[in-house]
């Protein structure tokens, strides 16, 4: 989970800075790229990889709402491998890089209309459930 997971979220945040001031060849209107490369265990079951699993769903969610988030305010574009269905080699990754960092790829731009709340709604309820929840002590029972 910490190398798969908070990983991969602590480095798309240290990139955010640089990004959000506009990647090599971009204005400072727009960002870069981001690229997470995943596997894909989780999708079914495997025998002792719950870790493994978890940690691989953890990527596909911190991309795709990355995705939604930095597209949106940003303009940075956040994509994921999408399985082949074969074993590749370094040449098929590096390529599958290229082609998802460049400008032929949407980037979740549909991700945008998915969204069943505006954005400042969710950030009011956000900082309200944050609130009450820095106001109850952790762990001790609030019912009788």
């Amino acid at each position: 989970m910490d190398i798969d997971s908070v990983g991969t979220f602590t480095m798309c945040r240290e990139a955010l800075e640089y990004l959000k001031k506009g990647g090599r060849g971009r204005n400072s209107s727009s960002g870069g790229s981001i690229l997470n490369i995943s596997a894909t265990l989780h999708y079914t079951a495997s025998w002792y990889q719950i870790h493994v699993s978890a940690a691989k769903a953890a990527v596909d969610s911190i991309t795709r709402n990355l995705a939604l988030e930095w597209g949106t305010d940003y303009d940075i574009r956040v994509n994921e491998h999408l399985p082949s269905y074969k074993i590749g080699d370094k040449w098929d990754i590096a390529m599958s890089a290229i082609y998802l960092v460049s400008d032929a790829v949407d980037g979740g731009h549909w991700l945008r209309n998915a969204r069943r709340l505006p954005k400042e709604e969710v950030k009011q309820l956000s900082r309200v459930v944050e609130k009450r929840s820095r106001e109850t002590p952790v762990g001790v029972p609030s019912s009788k």
